[in-house]
């Protein structure tokens, strides 16, 4: 190695790996060692797969190849794992070295520890996507899924349903107990109603006490075993500050693409479904009928 690279490399503030041409290990700077917890006699002979976290698709490492063997940089926020298992995310450089002859003789890599930076924009973008009181997706994130839901749907030639779901009286609650007590409430829903539906499903806060769901892969038969689930789940008191205030909902519930095929066509068919169920007295749901609602 050039007494040079190696003066430069131990001068570095970043984590510096020099690889030969096949991607095996020849050198790394201090800086690394400390990030990724291993000894550069830890590390020599071996390649930088060493590092990986399983994060990144197959395509990811692809594209970085076919980049640096054409003779230029890759740059990318890599999600790596450090000997003692922590994952970092650190921002990367990887350069191509080549000989006067253009042949390539070596790569190097100069990355930054960016944890701190990219779990805070992880936390922006939560907080931009999600209720801050149930910490549901909110109407944004919602409206995103049920596009994408929708799209997936047409092309698999699959059903799903989307429902709406309202508390019964919510504003009684409130009046009476005050919106501390109104809180709770929202918060006891939407977790006992999460708690109802697969992982792959959607609940969402969309407006002051509305819930919006999607159903992925389902039908009204399926559905319905979930929606009576979600109803019963919300009958138990919610207990507040020594209280046990009753809150109830009504669901109405609409299917792609028998009820309808748009997704503002969903969304007011299973609206009109669940004032139909509130109409019926509430603690109830309601598939949409183009009859009556």
């Amino acid at each position: 190695m050039d007494p040079w690279f190696r003066a430069f490399a131990e001068q570095c503030p970043d984590a510096v790996i020099l690889t030969d041409a096949a991607g095996r290990i020849e050198y790394v700077n201090p800086v690394c060692e400390k990030i990724t917890g291993y000894a550069l006699s830890e590390l020599a002979g071996g390649t930088p797969a060493v590092l990986k976290s399983g994060v990144h698709e197959a395509d990811f490492y692809r594209q970085l190849w076919a980049t640096i063997l054409d003779g230029r940089e890759f740059r990318a926020v890599f999600t790596n794992r450090k000997k003692g298992g922590e994952l970092y995310y650190e921002e990367k450089i990887i350069r191509p070295l080549a000989h006067a002859d253009g042949r390539i003789t070596h790569f190097v890599s100069f990355g930054r520890d960016a944890t701190e930076r990219s779990q805070e924009l992880e936390k922006l973008t939560h907080a931009a996507t999600h209720d801050s009181l149930t910490d549901l997706p909110n109407r944004a994130l919602y409206l995103d899924r049920l596009g994408q839901t929708l799209r997936h749907a047409m092309r698999r030639n699959d059903e799903f349903m989307v429902a709406m779901l309202d508390i019964d009286r919510f504003r009684d609650t409130n009046n009476r107990y005050g919106h501390l007590a109104g809180d709770a409430v929202l918060q006891a829903v939407g977790a006992r109603t999460k708690h109802c539906v697969r992982e792959a499903d959607t609940v969402a806060r969309t407006g002051g006490d509305e819930f919006s769901l999607i159903l992925i892969a389902a039908d009204r038969t399926s559905s319905a075993v979930v929606l009576q689930k979600i109803v019963a789940a919300n009958c138990a008191p919610v207990s507040f500050e020594g209280r046990s205030i009753h809150a109830t909902v009504s669901i109405g519930a609409a299917g792609y693409p028998h009820d309808a095929v748009r997704e503002d066509e969903l969304r007011k068919c299973a609206d009109q479904a669940m004032y139909a169920a509130k109409e019926e007295g509430g603690n109830r749901y309601h598939f949409y009928s183009a009859a009556g609602g």
